[in-house]
């Protein structure tokens, strides 16, 4: 039997994964419990596969906003292969995101928190090793889903482009949720040079009729650039 749930989630606040809320007393007040029907146990033989529907149905009163949760099935085992008393059964469990936006009065507001810039997932402001990502933390201070996009570039130490990418442009795009923060992180090549380099983040979203930027920089010194300089300082 796969045994059906629907349970809540929230967000991690870095990279978007949802943490699902099994033992929740209470619904949240963004949950979809209240607005799915039709979600009920499956008997599944050996490889078999069924498809049904699940029916949406938001009541007139529901305030506009984002709303979203999982709906999630475990594996049960039935008959002899149920585990005999004092043994163990591992259950496997698959769950499917469950976004529901209510029309309406919905507030659009993004927030450009920071940019940084990391080297084995570590951030600092100077490297002795080229750095290899660059992260772009966005909170959502709206009521809907904010779907982020927008450009990030570098600038080496001589002021000519080194990186230039687009964050968030899967299809669709990635979304922040109401009241939570989330970090884009994107693989950068390209800094080479030893110095110092400038970074531009230019984030839109909604229609993209606004436009927030932020700025940073960093340090790239590799070991053997730090010690010619040094040998030159001490005349060596």
């Amino acid at each position: 039997t796969a045994k059906a749930y629907i349970n809540d989630f929230e967000p991690d606040n870095t990279t978007g994964e949802p943490r699902i809320v099994l033992n929740s007393k209470e619904a949240s007040p963004t949950s979809i419990k209240k607005f799915l029907s039709g979600v009920g146990d499956v008997q599944l033989k050996q490889g078999e596969s069924k498809t049904f529907d699940v029916t949406v149905s938001v009541p007139a009163d529901t305030a506009p906003g984002a709303y979203y949760g999982v709906i999630r099935y475990a594996a049960v085992p039935l008959g002899n292969d149920a585990p005999e008393p004092g043994q163990v059964s591992l259950t496997a469990s698959v769950a499917t995101i469950i976004l529901i936006e209510v029309a309406g009065d919905i507030h659009e507001q993004v927030e450009l928190n920071s940019v940084r810039v990391y080297s084995k997932d570590k951030s600092a402001g100077l490297f002795t090793k080229r750095p290899d990502q660059i992260g772009v933390e966005v909170t959502n201070k709206g009521n809907g889903f904010a779907r982020p996009f927008g450009t990030v570039s570098v600038k080496n130490p001589f002021g000519k482009q080194a990186v230039n990418y687009e964050i968030n442009d899967t299809e669709p795009r990635g979304n922040v949720l109401p009241g939570s923060s989330r970090i884009f992180k994107n693989n950068i090549k390209g800094i080479n040079w030893p110095g110092r380099y400038k970074v531009t983040a230019s984030i839109s979203f909604g229609n993209g009729g606004e436009v927030l930027i932020r700025k940073a920089s960093f340090w790239y010194l590799p070991l053997w650039f730090i010690v010619l300089v040094l040998l030159a300082m001490f005349g060596v």
